[in-house]
């Protein structure tokens, strides 16, 4: 179920019944803290950053980079997850589906050391 859908869902069974005011979805939602718990951890299971090893999305290693980069490509929140990095300038990490690397978004993340002989000649 997409986050969309979940939120929809959640603030119609919200919506009061009758009355003569007219009811916006940014009006607050009054929920038990059970019903909180279970909100969250739905929207937990959506998050791809929250069902994977965290470590992920601040690895060394370009293959996992580039995994974590293709797991954020399918998250509900990814452009939002993006802004919020730029703005913060995040220092390091994969962000919304990009690698930032000291506040700046990089095509592709280098490994440490000196780069392979293959690279040098592609660049």
């Amino acid at each position: 179920m997409r986050l969309a859908q979940l939120l929809d869902e959640r603030l119609l069974d919200a919506a009061p019944a009758g009355g003569t005011s007219r009811w916006t979805p940014h009006q607050p939602v009054a929920q038990t803290p059970e019903e909180a718990a279970e909100l969250e951890r739905q929207f937990a299971a959506l998050l791809p950053c929250r069902t994977n090893d965290p470590e992920l999305w601040f690895a060394e290693h370009t293959d996992q980079v580039e995994r974590a980069k293709a797991l954020c490509r399918a998250c509900p929140l990814q452009s939002g997850c993006l802004a919020g990095a730029l703005e913060r300038s995040e220092p390091w990490g994969v962000w919304g589906g990009e690698v930032f690397v000291d506040g700046v978004v990089v095509a592709r993340k280098r490994g440490r050391g000196r780069p392979r002989k293959s690279d040098q000649a592609a660049a």
